[in-house]
């Protein structure tokens, strides 16, 4: 029995990051860690914070939220705004830095000691991030998935296919597909995903007959393989299909997506549209499918044997200049990994929605595929390493 440890999950920005690691903190296997959660630059308070929270359902006894507002000062985090601008030019500013930095972990917020600090794996340089881990030098660090992507050589997640020269002891991965950086590679450990192991055992969400269909929308088009035009095109096409089969299609909008009057400019021509701003890892309804732009959080939805269609109106291989996640399929089409090991199908006419026994097939073969290339019972993966690094 591991003796009761501390850990601090540092969330940047996006909700992926929670998507991720809020099934293995609530999970029975880590109760014997206390949590400290710090959400930054997400939630405008604290009581917005805990809302987020909650709606994860993360609110254990062993689970706490940071308040932000105790662990940076003003003035510093001022100045080191402005030296982030300048110190590649600047020599004698990495040590200003460095200094500021130690100031700033002097906050009396700073002395719980962790014994364990989570952080996602694109290693942004972040003050707060950078004030804990100064206050804790003999803390852990485990890096784990932004989401349940498939991280490849040419995901750019990292500068010229290298990390940044940071302190790591344990870096989670998701799959036996993803590309291992050379720098960082006797540290990778193939945990797989708890958000969606937790789900392999439990009852689906699919149900042939139900009239449920969810549509997963994105922002940055070109950065996943199509133009906003085509998207949006596409996005009306189904929704007038929905309409026309007495289907009810229920929108899940991307969290950062700016110009949402887009779709719902569209949307409104539509009584078959209501949105859907629950999260895909606490989601109880049946459903009929899941149609998704681009995008890993279908995954959650595979886990839970529902089938899941790429409606990505992909544009010919060399057509776009931003792609992160996407290649050539070997005849100047673009793919991707998901749809490559068959957790998810691409798109061929709306009419395979109709077909109960269609829809069954690819809910069974994508179930298969995301366990083969997901790996099972992550989250007791990820406390049986935890526990050999501080033994």
């Amino acid at each position: 029995m591991m003796k009761k440890r501390t850990a601090l999950i540092f969330i940047h920005k996006s909700l992926g990051e929670l998507d991720w690691i809020a099934p293995f903190i609530k999970s029975e296997e880590a109760k014997g860690i206390k949590f400290y959660i710090y959400l930054n630059k997400m939630g405008s308070n604290y009581e917005e914070k805990q809302q987020i929270l909650e709606k994860y359902g993360l609110n254990a006894e062993n689970i706490s939220l940071l308040d932000n507002k105790r662990h940076s000062t003003a003035i510093y985090d001022f100045f080191d705004k402005r030296l982030q601008k300048i110190k590649k030019k600047v020599s004698w500013c990495k040590g200003l830095e460095k200094f500021i930095r130690r100031k700033n972990a002097q906050l009396p917020s700073y002395r719980q000691q962790y014994d364990f600090i989570f952080r996602d794996y694109q290693l942004r340089y972040i003050f707060e991030l950078s004030c804990f881990l100064t206050a804790n030098p003999a803390a852990k660090v485990i890096v784990f998935p932004h989401a349940v992507a498939i991280p490849r050589i040419n995901t750019q997640f990292v500068v010229d296919g290298k990390p940044p020269k940071v302190k790591i002891d344990l870096w989670l991965e998701n799959s036996i597909k993803a590309y291992q950086l050379p720098d960082v590679k006797a540290l990778f450990f193939i945990s797989g995903a708890p958000g969606l192991s937790a789900f392999y055992e439990m009852k689906g969400l699919f149900n042939p007959k139900s009239t449920n269909i969810l549509i997963n929308t994105r922002n940055e088009f070109e950065l996943h393989g199509c133009t906003k035009e085509a998207a949006l095109e596409r996005f009306e096409q189904i929704l007038d299909f929905c309409q026309r089969n007495s289907l009810m299609a229920h929108i899940k909008h991307h969290p950062r997506d700016h110009e949402l009057y887009l779709y719902r400019d569209i949307q409104k021509k539509y009584s078959c549209v209501t949105e859907y701003d629950g999260t895909l890892t606490n989601m109880t309804m049946e459903l009929r499918a899941c149609l998704s732009f681009f995008s890993t959080s279908g995954l959650f939805l595979s886990a839970r044997q529902v089938p899941v269609i790429d409606i990505t109106p992909y544009a010919d291989f060399n057509t776009l200049q931003l792609l992160a996640l996407h290649y050539d399929d070997g005849h100047g089409k673009l793919t991707n990994d998901l749809m490559e090991i068959g957790v998810q199908e691409r798109l061929d006419k709306l009419g395979v929605l109709l077909s109960e026994t269609c829809l069954i097939a690819l809910s069974k073969s994508q179930f298969k595929a995301l366990k083969d290339n997901f790996p099972e019972a992550s989250s007791q993966k990820i406390i049986n390493k935890i526990k050999e690094l501080v033994n």
